[in-house]
């Protein structure tokens, strides 16, 4: 053996429970790698046995890395032993996408979790029925306007619409499917006609795109109602009354966004609607 060689052999000095510990790994993972020849140790021809070089731990966490952006076997394989530069960059710079598609939806759903704990939060702090002025969070919203606004006025007049809005909920749109509800005109409110008028999402991610937009301001009025209640105009006539009581300019439609009562026990498997509307101190 040369000298190069046994100098090269010499490095090789971690067993494979050593290099398993070393890298967090199992021996079966060791060699399963070994076998499809995407990271090989050093055979004692002797004994049999395998030895690892402490090299080789950037190599086996490069394995690591690209396994878990999703890269088989046989794509790390091309990789060591056949690919270009270029091929490399393509294959990377994809998983990349592909990962950065993962962390938005990920975080559109961890966004829709906070919002609805949020709506959830001033619940047991307010009495049902009674208008409240609060600070919100910066909100967008998506919203379907609905096509015969004026027989608009429950749930089962809007089937088509509600299934239009939701439609648009796909993985990759920033649209997201909760928490939703409804909106009603406050010119609409005032005369006491409570048609709805358009489908609604909203959101704690950015209004980025054409289909959503931001709440007008960070200061609403704001109503807890039970939904087995049949006092819901009584509530919209108190939103009216509280807003013009307190000097206070409307400056959005109001917002109805209904919720599983997940609080009060004695209610299991009931619901109750969220309403809120933006407004402004009169000039």
């Amino acid at each position: 053996m040369s000298e190069k060689l046994e100098k090269q052999d010499q490095e090789y000095i971690l067993s494979v429970s050593q290099f398993a510990k070393l890298c967090g790994t199992t021996r079966d993972t060791l060699r399963f790698y070994y076998e499809q020849n995407i990271i090989t140790p050093r055979v004692d021809p002797y004994n049999g046995y395998h030895y690892y070089s402490p090299s080789q731990i950037s190599s086996f966490f490069f394995i690591h890395t690209m396994r878990q952006a999703g890269c088989s076997i046989k794509e790390i394989s091309e990789i060591i032993h056949n690919s270009s530069r270029e091929k490399i960059e393509k294959l990377v710079n994809s998983k990349i996408l592909d990962m950065q598609k993962e962390l938005y939806l990920i975080n559109k759903k961890i966004s829709a979790l906070h919002l609805g704990m949020w709506i959830l939060g001033k619940y047991e702090q307010h009495r049902n029925g009674s208008p409240f002025i609060d600070e919100i969070p910066e909100i967008s919203v998506s919203k379907t306007i609905i096509r015969d606004k004026e027989n608009a006025y429950h749930t089962a007049d809007i089937a088509g619409d509600i299934s239009i809005h939701l439609s648009k909920a796909t993985p990759e749109a920033s649209l997201s499917s909760f928490p939703s509800g409804v909106t009603i005109s406050y010119d609409d409110l005032i005369k006491k006609h409570y048609v709805y008028n358009s489908i609604t999402t909203l959101s704690f991610l950015p209004a980025d795109n054409i289909d959503t937009f931001y709440l007008p301001g960070n200061l609403a009025v704001c109503c807890y109602q039970d939904d087995s209640s049949k006092d819901i105009e009584k509530t919209y006539k108190k939103i009216v009354s509280f807003i013009k009581k307190n000097n206070l300019k409307a400056t959005s439609d109001l917002y109805v966004i209904s919720l599983i009562n997940l609080y009060e026990k004695e209610k299991q498997h009931t619901y109750f609607k969220y309403m809120l509307i933006c407004v402004e101190p009169e000039a």
